[in-house]
């Protein structure tokens, strides 16, 4: 049987080739996805590495925040904390440590890297230690006073500094000139994996990234025969008799590194969960192609099979035949497709490259795991999507050797009709169940699963219906040419159900991400109209690093405005969940917006009250006098009592405090957002000219109107729309694989069938256009209802997140046009090269064979 089974592949080489590329797309982008992810892993491990080099002992805040995507926020200890390490047994050198953003402007003003989705740039303290540097001068000298700083040698190449040369800074206090006193290289790399490195003067850096007489850390070095646990010890020993430390805590230096790599690791995780959900889509849709070939296959196989039974073979023979087959496909095309992940790893990074997200990519990493796991992964989807055909094979009775043709008992049963339905109905019921608005979208997606097991279940029973419905013009307007194509897509449920279920997934995706794109969209305008009664909104380039206070209050002492206020937002712990809190200026904040008040008043903000978001009140049941207590990383657990229950959630979200309190609390303050009002008389263009003049020297603030904030939010949906398109498109590519196989194994099938067409008078371009228009048929199915799902579950997706601000339903309808018609014409191409074989028949050779 062996021997059998490798002579059936020979001879079917195109056949296993077509169901082969399935695999080999799939297995590609998980181990691309893999090796992406394993190469950003090292890079981060590198810089982590570097950053903490000759490390042995880190004296760091207890109190500390890990919000799952920026990493963990840390809390400052007393710069005196030095003195008492240096001061301990067994310690060679210790040092304050001081970090922050820092961006470097250009010539022109222009920030040297002015992309929203850059590495951030770093701020920090040259160190006094040269232990504890990671950066290494190749040109110029370290900063001898306030005035000078060292940058790193990417930057100085980008922007075309040198020692010597006068630049500007952005940090969180603002804007100041420095003179560039050298350049170095952060470890051996010109910078810090993607992202620019401004070293300070160590009193300049607390003056312009931290508070003076606090610092971020203390490092310390252990003499020679000390390890890293010992010292711990000793400093940790030390600072229990200091009234300084009180909430801190001491670590390795291996600690520290493993910190660092985690505090990387959220964004790494989060990019390997997306690649990694759309390489799974694809893989999907390759099982239905691999099950859809292996089924054509069996059926057109009878008579061989019905041979073997006849002459003996048992059916576990005929299944290990089968299973055989696609255990050599699945290995073979998945060692393929691991192969060339390799090299989609490098094309992947290109494609968040040219979407504007910088990734720290070194040499590429190619770990056992991650071209073992795809290898493993495929060959058993691939054993699994051709198992059932295998069995359907083996249940052949002998006496099908007698029949002229293949045999595929395709009708649709009661009992499938049955199964089908009751799965549409659990998950429908499961879908409404999630419409509810409290934002918990879960019951809408495992009910989308369970309704689209449902549809492929019942694919058979209605398929053809659909075809033979949806043919009827097609054969009213294209004769017997379209009337056979319409005949020929129907003749078959089971092929032409499965073969469109492999579509119905991608273009359920596409759809369902578009429209949920544009009720995103539609939801965030509204909402600002609703809302928002301010002239202008300045925000920061990156959310994260915020903008400096001295921003605001410049804008608020120009004569052209009126009002200002602005929002500040910081992450706190509450009931052992990591939430955000926002800070705002009860006195000039309900100028600017519609907050919704329920119940008390903004007014009573002070600094032992809070804000609660009216759907988080509700579900703790909580009142105005009630009490909460939150942990910060500077002071610790803090406890407010609520006065005001508001309903607008962004952008004030969930809790705020007023500004008082935030500031109280926070560490390093900074706004994510500067509302602004013109002063009565003034018009647009001179309040224009005048704040634009005023953002001049911060390159990082962004000013909009209304109108244009709307369209940079809608502008960086449609970019993150655009890049889910790109990782849809391959899903999409293999189901139009499995359209090409399917038509191509039937026109094989009919190959006699074809031949008597021909020898009647059939022209060749009629039996291509025959054949083209099955293909569309098949697509047509697939489009259908997988736009019919998307559309079905994007509203129930939009209903269950009402509570999270996406509360408007919004239908893409050119968008959705152009989805369709895509998919007729990528159909046409599809079947372009099966027709031409059709019509490439001699018809007396196929008539005898």
């Amino acid at each position: 049987m062996f021997r059998l089974t490798l002579q059936t592949i020979r001879a079917r080489k195109a056949r296993f080739l077509l169901t082969a590329m399935a695999v080999v797309l799939g297995v590609a982008f998980m181990a691309g996805t893999l090796v992406l992810t394993d190469t950003i892993d090292k890079s981060y491990d590198g810089i982590a590495a570097t950053k903490f080099a000759s490390t042995d002992a880190v004296v760091q805040s207890r109190g500390s925040v890990d919000d799952g995507q920026q990493g963990t926020t840390r809390g400052t200890v007393p710069s005196s904390l030095v003195d008492v390490v240096r001061a301990v047994p067994g310690v060679v050198a210790a040092d304050g440590v001081v970090d922050g953003s820092a961006w470097l402007v250009r010539r022109d003003g222009k920030l040297v890297d002015d992309r929203i989705d850059q590495a951030t740039p770093i701020g920090m303290a040259w160190p006094s230690v040269p232990a504890l540097n990671p950066l290494h001068l190749v040109a110029g000298r370290a900063p001898s006073g306030d005035g000078e700083v060292v940058i790193d040698r990417a930057s100085a190449r980008a922007a075309g500094y040198g020692p010597g040369d006068t630049l500007h800074v952005l940090t969180a206090s603002g804007s100041a000139a420095y003179t560039l006193s050298g350049v170095a290289t952060y470890g051996s790399d010109g910078d810090a994996g993607g992202a620019g490195v401004v070293a300070f003067t160590p009193a300049a850096a607390a003056r312009v990234l931290g508070d003076p007489g606090r610092v971020d850390s203390v490092r310390a070095v252990a003499a020679p025969g000390i390890t890293q646990t010992e010292l711990a010890a000793r400093i940790r020993a030390a600072l229990g008799g200091s009234p300084a430390s009180g909430r801190a805590e001491v670590i390795t230096g291996r600690a520290a590194i493993a910190a660092a790599r985690h505090d990387a690791h959220p964004g790494i995780a989060f990019l390997s969960t997306f690649l990694l959900v759309f390489a799974s889509v694809a893989l999907l849709v390759g099982a239905f192609v691999i099950f859809n070939a292996f089924s054509i296959t069996v059926a057109q196989r009878t008579r061989e099979t019905a041979m073997l039974r006849a002459i003996g073979s048992s059916r576990r023979q005929v299944v290990r035949m089968v299973v055989a087959e696609a255990l050599a496909v699945g290995v073979v095309a998945s060692a393929i497709g691991a192969a060339a992940g390799i090299g989609l790893a490098v094309g992947l990074a290109a494609l968040f490259e040219s979407f504007g997200v910088e990734l720290p990519t070194g040499s590429v990493v190619v770990a056992p795991p991650a071209i073992a796991v795809p290898i493993v992964v495929g060959t058993l989807v691939t054993l699994l999507a051709a198992y059932l055909p295998a069995r359907r094979a083996a249940r052949v009775a002998p006496v099908a050797a007698m029949r002229e043709v293949a045999v595929d008992p395709s009708a649709g049963s009661r009992r499938r009709a049955v199964v089908g339905a009751l799965l549409v109905g659990a998950g429908a019921a499961l879908v409404a169940s999630g419409t509810s608005g409290d934002g918990a979208a879960g019951p809408v997606g495992l009910g989308a699963l369970a309704v689209f097991a449902g549809i492929v279940v019942l694919g058979p029973v209605v398929g053809a219906r659909f075809v033979r419905i949806a043919g009827r013009p097609l054969a009213a307007l294209r004769g017997a040419t379209g009337g056979l194509a319409r005949d020929n897509a129907s003749r078959n449920p089971k092929r032409t159900a499965a073969t469109a279920s492999a579509l119905t997934i991608g273009v359920a995706l596409v759809v369902l991400v578009s429209v949920f794109a544009a009720s995103a969209r539609s939801s965030v305008d509204a909402n600002i109209d609703r809302a928002l009664f301010s002239d202008w909104i300045i925000t920061p380039l990156q959310s994260q690093d915020g903008l400096s206070p001295s921003v605001s209050r410049a804008v608020d002492a120009l004569p052209e405005t009126a009002s200002v206020t602005t929002f500040r937002i910081a992450p706190v712990t509450f009931a052992g969940e990591t939430v955000q809190v926002t800070g705002i200026d009860p006195a000039t904040v309900r100028q600017h917006l519609d907050v919704g008040v329920k119940a008390g008043s903004v007014a009573a903000l002070g600094a032992h009250e809070i804000g609660v978001l009216q759907r988080t009140a509700k579900r703790n049941h909580w009142h105005v006098g009630d009490e909460v207590t939150m942990a910060f990383p500077q002071t610790g657990p803090q406890r407010f009592r609520i006065a005001l229950i508001y309903g607008l959630q962004d952008p004030l979200g969930d809790y705020t405090l007023s500004q008082q309190a935030f500031d109280a609390n926070v560490a390093h303050v900074t706004d994510q957002a500067v509302f602004v009002l013109d002063a009565p008389g003034v018009t647009r263009a001179a309040a224009h000219r005048a704040i634009a003049g005023v953002l001049a020297a911060t390159p990082t603030a962004r000013l909009h109107t209304p109108a244009e904030f709307e369209a940079e939010v809608a502008g960086r949906i449609d970019q993150l729309l655009d890049l889910v398109y790109v990782m849809l498109l391959l899903a999409v590519l293999i189901a139009f694989f499995g359209v090409a196989n399917t038509v191509a194994l039937s026109v094989v099938e009919r190959r006699r069938e074809l031949g008597l067409l021909r020898a009647v008078g059939m022209q060749r371009r009629q039996l291509r256009a025959s054949v083209r228009w099955e293909a569309v048929l098949i697509a047509m199915l697939g489009t259908a209802v997988g736009t019919a799902l998307g559309l079905g579950f994007g509203w129930a997706l939009v209903k269950a997140l009402a509570a999270d601000g996406i509360d408007r339903f919004a239908v893409p309808g050119a968008r959705l046009a152009v989805i369709v018609g895509a998919g007729a014409a990528a159909a046409v191409l599809a079947a372009a090269l099966p027709a031409r074989r059709a019509a490439r028949l001699d018809p007396l050779a196929a008539i005898v064979t």
